[in-house]
């Protein structure tokens, strides 16, 4: 992987969150890239601070209670968090767009699906025709009847018509990176299938990246091209597609591989982890995965790096530390 083959890289990336009396650390020190045209899965159960750090690359985080504490975001050569905030208006949209977890909140209930799709040429310039444009991309989302999506309001659809219509608002203005935050979620296996093979089309025709955020370890294994396991806030786990799924090497990347149920077993069983994800105020020091963790040992009291396992594979635990060889 060569600097010139990134789009997005992450650095050091913290957040946190303003309580009564003092500021909790919600992400800690994040650090993954993104290549161009790639798909790069972001994993881990519910809690773990994957749609915290989405939000954070859009500097869409609550205010006041939520701010970035340190660390630096980089799109495309230019600097998020330096941006003022007209251009970053202009970046969001056109550079980078996002699918939300819930289209049914994203939407604004009081406009019609026309007056949402129209919004995005009112703030960013377009060369071509913007009615040409919402219509055919609606027509690739499947709507072979475009005028009546565009007259209904968001209560009226469904919720796999929703998500449908926040991937052809993702992709109006042709974005490098889409961010898609659990986009199948709520969705039956059906409509999930249908929605995911449409993302991937798109993605391959205008060679879009996408930073997909889920919990569905069988999505990753279907449509990911490279990982990062993210537990209580912090990068455990980077490794490309095939030696994650073949040899997972985190104890919490082993046991959400372990929960999966064998579908060809006469009697599939589930293995689950002990325990779950704590609260960000009831994080443990050192390594936070390590009261859940079947392995612990006295060294677990520290945080441990991400220490290299083999190229562009690393691993934060200390069973991986060289110096416990």
């Amino acid at each position: 992987m060569s600097s010139n083959d990134i789009l997005l890289s992450v650095r050091n990336l913290s957040v946190g969150f303003h309580s009564e009396s003092d500021i909790v650390t919600i992400i800690d020190g994040v650090s993954f890239d993104i290549c161009k045209g790639e798909i790069f899965g972001l994993v881990g159960e519910s809690g773990c601070g994957k749609t915290v750090t989405a939000l954070a690359l859009l500097r869409l985080l609550p205010k006041p209670t939520t701010r970035i504490l340190s660390g630096s975001i980089s799109l495309a050569g230019m600097d998020i968090l330096a941006l003022p905030l007209q251009k970053l208006y202009d970046v969001r949209g056109r550079t980078i767009s996002m699918i939300f977890q819930e289209p049914s909140a994203a939407l604004n209930p009081l406009l019609s699906v026309r007056t949402q799709l129209d919004e995005y040429f009112e703030y960013h310039e377009y060369a071509g025709n913007p009615q040409q444009r919402i219509d055919e991309l609606l027509n690739r989302v499947g709507f072979p009847d475009p005028d009546r999506i565009l007259r209904a309001y968001p209560h009226e659809l469904s919720g796999g018509m929703l998500q449908r219509v926040m991937i052809a608002m993702a992709l109006l203005l042709k974005p490098a990176l889409i961010i898609a935050d659990e986009p199948t979620t709520a969705l039956d296996v059906t409509v999930q299938a249908q929605i995911m093979e449409l993302l991937i089309e798109m993605q391959q025709e205008l060679g879009t990246s996408i930073l997909f955020i889920t919990h569905n370890l069988n999505l990753i294994a279907q449509y990911a091209d490279r990982l990062a396991v993210m537990y209580a806030g912090r990068i455990v786990e980077q490794s490309n597609l095939e030696s994650f799924l073949f040899q997972p090497q985190h104890p919490y990347s082993r046991g959400l591989l372990a929960a999966l149920p064998d579908l060809h077993a006469e009697n599939p069983t589930l293995t689950p982890i002990p325990g779950q994800v704590p609260q960000p105020s009831e994080y443990a020091a050192g390594c936070r995965f390590r009261e859940r963790c079947p392995h612990t040992f006295d060294k677990c009291v520290h945080k441990p790096a991400l220490f290299e396992t083999a190229p562009h594979r690393r691993v934060a635990c200390f069973l991986y530390d060289p110096e416990e060889k």
